[in-house]
């Protein structure tokens, strides 16, 4: 896995922390997320054979009692984080998960800057099954600051 700068690092933590407040507005029961205050980071999940064989913790880890079925949510910032051994191991993995119980298959939610989107959907289509796209809910992050960007002079003149 690549290392985060720590530019990076703090990006990625906004996503998870705006990825915890829309799943907690979908009423799902969040047990973990990394990161984020109050919260304990989310147990490692076992890889049953997937890309390079070593069980993936998710930034976000909740439950939906209405539809019986666990939700993952994995932050991605477009940094050289989308498609790397690491990454794709991670989809696999997190959309191999089954409630015991429902036999529900998980949801993963992907929060992403709203410029890697399409990024994304072109990855999706290439490296992920057909049969787990219905699966995957990508979410276009609304608090996405582009870190590179320059300051505003007229934002900045207004205060």
């Amino acid at each position: 896995m690549t290392a985060r700068t720590d530019k990076d690092e703090k990006q990625h933590q906004l996503l998870v922390a705006e990825l915890v407040e829309l799943f907690q507005a979908k009423g799902f029961t969040v047990s973990g997320a990394d990161g984020v205050p109050g919260y304990h980071p989310p147990l490692e999940l076992r890889n049953d054979g997937y890309g390079d064989q070593e069980d993936k913790s998710p930034d976000v880890y909740a439950y939906d009692a209405t539809e019986g079925r666990y939700i993952i949510g994995e932050a991605k910032t477009g940094e050289r984080d989308l498609e790397s051994e690491h990454a794709l191991t991670q989809y696999n993995v997190f959309l191999d998960q089954r409630h015991r119980q429902s036999g529900r298959q998980a949801l993963l939610y992907i929060i992403l800057p709203p410029t890697v989107v399409p990024e994304f959907n072109t990855l999706i289509t290439h490296y992920i099954h057909p049969d787990y796209w219905e699966s995957i809910v990508i979410v276009s992050s609304k608090q996405w600051k582009d870190p590179d960007a320059g300051s505003n002079p007229d934002e900045d003149a207004r205060t």
